[in-house]
């Protein structure tokens, strides 16, 4: 029996469409990874002062660090979503699951930064191949407003995991001591382990697309772009003649991607990228709301971490357990975003947006009125809490609209396009607030650290708001399907 061209590609189990059962088994799975590789970005971000001091690590070791993770990260995921239209995503994910696996231990055997630094390079291509599979086997596995639920899961469980992120490592260097930092990177081993078995085992199989063709130096162009346009942000080497001749460069390389991607279309030739995604409203406003959405709420957590224990000088947990209210706001925000999208629509982002970049911009006020040592969980608590709600209304509607008009056989490239955005967005983020961070000599002074949070919330704040004013100018609503 044929396929009708609206019904959804879904992935095959014994021959026939996955059974409801199965598909939430196996978004269960597929979120346990991610929730890993989420927690990798925001984990180190408290055992940062340890690695330093347990490895001797410089100001721009420590940047690279931070952000060769995200880097490596937003790079492989154009190659990532063709790999898995062309050989199955479910290939992808397992594969990406166990490489993150083995680089989790390198890192924790890291003897110095360089070491460390390598092995946070692949674990950043391994997360990119685990994360490109997750948006679209969720696209393959549900269609029109059934996939509302599951993208509100997938919010919830990134909001969750990167608050929970700096509390597990905060916990961990508390129990492991100077040595605790390497326990952050062991504690993804076993999970690796047990998610690569439970994927092969529940993941239904997939039914290719087989996708043709190879596009070298459109690949070529588009990863040199992302580079040149994240590296400045990476060193934390601040605004200079040279960081703004890379940013221009990245500008133009990617301009010349796209001028070459129009070039093979228009020459009927393969484009791993067709631009006739470019031509839909709802993908390419997504994944500018995206971009920026996830530079200022990401980015927030390293601010908050360093702030609590450099400036403030509290414990590495203390500084975990900080964000608490973000991880409760978050998952209670995925968890009502369903039922108010299908009121609201992507009024819905708006909200969410407005949300965070209001509560941001306390958190802002509070740190310029309030003296270090009036600086408290209770008085963050509500302005943190405001923000995880803000995130949990923002990710998985945002998302689901930015698919609203993609079809199945562009759902690889789809889902790349969207987490790249997501991944260098969180390394611009992080990359600015640690320019303003090494401001102060050493980076150790309360006063200078306590303005450049400041700053840096402002920032952010800024950028939140940017994001809601471009939301409001979509108008796209997801379809029922029947």
């Amino acid at each position: 029996m044929r396929r009708s061209p609206d019904q959804p590609a879904t992935l095959r189990d014994d021959g026939s469409h996955a059974q409801p059962k199965r598909r939430w088994l196996a978004l269960a799975v597929l979120l346990l990874p991610t929730a890993l590789t989420l927690m990798s970005v925001t984990s180190i971000n408290v055992a940062l002062p340890s690695i330093r001091e347990s490895l001797g690590a410089g100001p721009v070791e420590q940047t690279l660090i931070l952000t060769s993770y995200t880097i490596a990260f937003a790079l492989v995921l154009l190659p990532a979503g063709r790999l898995g239209d062309r050989y199955g995503h479910k290939r992808v994910f397992i594969v990406g699951v166990a490489v993150f696996t083995l680089a989790s231990a390198w890192c924790a055997l890291a003897p110095d930064p360089t070491q460390l630094i390598l092995g946070r390079v692949l674990s950043g291509v391994a997360g990119g191949l685990v994360l490109t599979p997750l948006n679209a086997l969720i696209q393959l596995l549900y269609s029109g407003r059934e996939r509302a639920r599951p993208f509100a899961i997938m919010g919830a469980v990134f909001g969750a995991a990167s608050a929970v992120g700096p509390m597990l490592g905060g916990l961990l260097l508390e129990v492991g001591g100077e040595s605790g930092w390497h326990l952050v990177f062991w504690v993804n081993v076993p999970f690796g382990v047990v998610a690569a078995i439970a994927a092969a085992l529940v993941i239904p199989r997939g039914t290719p697309l087989g996708v043709r063709g190879r596009d070298p130096l459109g690949l070529l162009l588009f990863s040199l772009g992302i580079t040149a346009l994240v590296l400045p942000f990476s060193l934390g080497s601040g605004v200079t003649p040279a960081n703004l001749g890379v940013l221009a460069t990245g500008l133009a390389l990617l301009a010349g991607f796209a001028l070459w991607e129009r070039a093979r279309e228009r020459g009927e030739r393969f484009a791993i990228v067709p631009l006739r995604l470019f031509r839909q409203r709802a993908l390419p406003i997504g994944i500018i709301t995206t971009f920026l959405g996830f530079a200022s709420f990401t980015a927030s957590f390293l601010m908050l971490a360093l702030l609590w224990i450099d400036a403030l000088r509290n414990a590495p947990l203390e500084a975990g357990i900080v964000v608490t209210p973000f991880a409760l706001g978050s998952v209670t925000g995925a968890l009502v975003s369903q039922r108010l999208s299908r009121r609201f629509g992507v009024r819905t982002v708006t909200f969410g947006l407005a949300l965070v970049g209001g509560s941001l911009a306390v958190v802002g006020v509070l740190l310029v009125a309030l003296p270090p040592a009036a600086i408290t969980l209770p008085v963050m608590a509500a302005p943190l809490l405001a923000i995880g709600l803000g995130v949990g209304l923002f990710v998985g509607p945002n998302t689901n609209a930015a698919f609203v008009q993609t079809e199945p056989r562009d759902a690889g490239i789809a889902s790349a396009l969207i987490t790249a955005a997501q991944r260098t967005g969180t390394a611009v983020g992080i990359g600015v607030i640690s320019a303003l961070y090494a401001l102060g000599p050493g980076g150790s002074s309360e006063v200078v650290n306590h303005a450049a949070a400041t700053f840096t919330t402002a920032a952010i704040a800024g950028a939140a708001v940017a994001v809601m004013v471009l939301s409001r100018r979509s108008r796209l609503e997801v379809p029922e399907r029947r």
